[in-house]
């Protein structure tokens, strides 16, 4: 049996506690964010977010759940459409890059978030918390897009391709969580550029390092 609602919930509380979960994740990071710093930022109280989540853990799902779920789910709308255009014959690699990243481009404020999230996730949290939103909101789609590249580039060998795509998914990564930065790195000389031409640059830059001569690597 679910618990009482509390009695200061409204239509738009659960709504409130994703928002501010996500703002507060995105920017200090899971580890760091409590609860009580998303109820402040909610304006909700501790039953609120106890009743619509349970816990923190879950609260993230639902973040990514909310976020990258339509993303996804675009994505394999477009391969698969990709996919039966082209029949028996490879999708090109430019085009299954553009049906991975037009999405993210497509979703707005996605870009503002959830790839901070990631790089955060990454590079800062605890692995076991990386792996399991990895595991539940993108490996399937990542899966599905590496047989595509196999498919793709069939001559490139299976250990390359996977230091490849992780290359890519790096930059995309990357890019999409600041972009802002060639403005720091050009100091002043470029201004950030408009989403397309990020998207067109980003897929130019992947596909070529994709397509790369095999050559020996040496440990």
């Amino acid at each position: 049996m679910q618990p009482m609602l509390p009695a200061t919930t409204t239509p738009t509380t659960k709504h409130r506690i994703l928002d501010a979960a996500e703002r507060l994740f995105a920017f200090n990071g899971f580890d760091a964010t409590s609860l009580r710093m998303i109820t402040t930022e909610a304006g909700v109280n501790l039953a609120a977010v106890n009743y619509h989540f349970q816990s923190k853990d879950a609260l993230l799902h639902a973040v990514f759940a909310r976020r990258a779920g339509p993303v996804n789910q675009r994505r394999l709308q477009l391969l698969d459409k990709l996919e039966t255009g082209a029949g028996n014959n490879p999708v090109p690699v430019e085009a299954v890059l553009e049906a991975f990243l037009r999405p993210v481009l497509e979703a707005g404020n996605l870009a503002d978030c959830i790839p901070k999230m990631m790089v955060r996730m990454q590079y800062v949290e605890s692995d076991e918390t990386f792996r399991k939103v990895f595991e539940a909101h993108f490996k399937p789609v990542v899966l599905r897009f590496r047989l595509a590249m196999r498919r793709s580039l069939p001559g490139l060998p299976e250990e390359e391709l996977f230091w490849r795509m992780q290359f890519a998914i790096g930059g995309f990564t990357h890019i999409f969580a600041g972009s802002h930065l060639i403005q720091v790195f050009s100091e002043g000389r470029f201004p950030t550029p408009a989403p397309e031409a990020t998207l067109r640059r980003l897929i130019q830059y992947a596909a070529a390092g994709l397509r790369a001569p095999v050559r020996e690597v040496r440990l």
